[in-house]
């Protein structure tokens, strides 16, 4: 009995560790610290992936999220001198625009999930822990493939890369300023 508590009590630990992460990444005004939240969110899910006997996903978790979008997100902002990415205060009009895009969001998200494709979908997993099956179906493009989905993480790393370039890229004005007092 014991033996089937403690996978239950890990999940419920990372479960509260996620949502209080997930809280702070939310609603901290101070970017570095949302982007050191969301690490300890990303990894924390690497977690429930190894809970689910997963540790292919658990390593990709790891190894994208936490070691390529949030690390690049840090130095980027560790990088730039200026102030004006350190704190973030949001207007009202865009708070509400955000709001508006995560309901939706988790509508759309539960929509799909309690559809009877996604249902039938997910009853036909690859089997667990075969990388070779994993990555079959990764590149297959018929209709139990998984290329779209793959190519949409290409674009959001890719994404994730200009969006550190820009973040880190001086201002011209600013530079040219240096230069003039320099």
């Amino acid at each position: 009995m014991l033996a089937n508590a403690l996978p239950t009590l890990v999940f419920y630990l990372l479960a509260a560790i996620s949502l209080t992460l997930a809280w702070s990444v939310v609603t901290g005004r101070r970017i570095l610290r949302a982007a050191v939240s969301l690490m300890g969110v990303l990894a924390a899910s690497a977690g429930l992936y190894l809970l689910l006997d997963s540790p292919f996903l658990a390593g990709v978790q790891v190894l994208v999220y936490v070691g390529g979008i949030v690390v690049l997100l840090v130095f980027a902002v560790m990088l730039t001198r200026t102030t004006e990415l350190l704190e973030d205060h949001p207007s009202r009009h865009r708070q509400v625009i955000g709001g508006a895009v995560a309901l939706a969001f988790f509508g759309l998200s539960y929509c799909m999930m309690t559809a009877p494709a996604f249902a039938n979908r997910a009853l036909t997993a690859l089997p667990k822990n075969d990388v070779a099956a994993i990555g079959r179906a990764l590149l297959d493009t018929g209709e139990n493939g998984y290329a779209l989905p793959f190519e949409v993480v290409s674009l959001l790393l890719l994404a994730a890369m200009i969006g550190g370039i820009v973040i880190a890229r001086k201002p011209a004005a600013l530079v040219k300023s240096e230069a003039h007092h320099g």
